[in-house]
């Protein structure tokens, strides 16, 4: 039998601070919540693993002003720190043989911005 490939979602949790014109009076908090879905070819997935490359790529962002990174400058918005963040997780995870297929990120469970295979390709 040939092996399967399986999904997983993780989810976590990161508070950030940004302003939306780049004005530190426009200054706010966002508890943001991201969920990866990685794909292996394992039996089981080493989950404490894969939460510690992906915690290790956010919590650079851990309660820091968006705006003050360079990569963010001039766009803090959520849909752009996604797409930074997607980089740096994917980037992590493949060096390591998974594939991430999905990544959300979202300020409330109905508004999610989502980054998947098919724009990414």
């Amino acid at each position: 039998m040939q092996a399967q490939e399986k999904s997983y979602r993780l989810k976590s949790f990161v508070a950030i601070q940004h302003s939306f014109d780049g004005n530190e009076e426009h200054r706010h908090v966002h508890t943001i919540e991201i969920n990866c879905t990685v794909k292996t070819k394992e039996e089981i997935i080493d989950y404490k693993h894969v939460e510690r490359l992906i915690r290790g790529c956010i919590e650079k962002y851990e309660n820091k002003y968006l705006n003050s990174f360079d990569s963010m400058r001039n766009n803090s918005t959520i849909e752009h720190f996604g797409e930074v963040l997607c980089g740096e997780i994917d980037e992590v995870l493949v060096k390591d043989g998974y594939k991430m297929t999905r990544f959300e990120i979202g300020e409330t469970p109905l508004r999610v911005y989502a980054i998947t295979d098919e724009l990414r390709d």
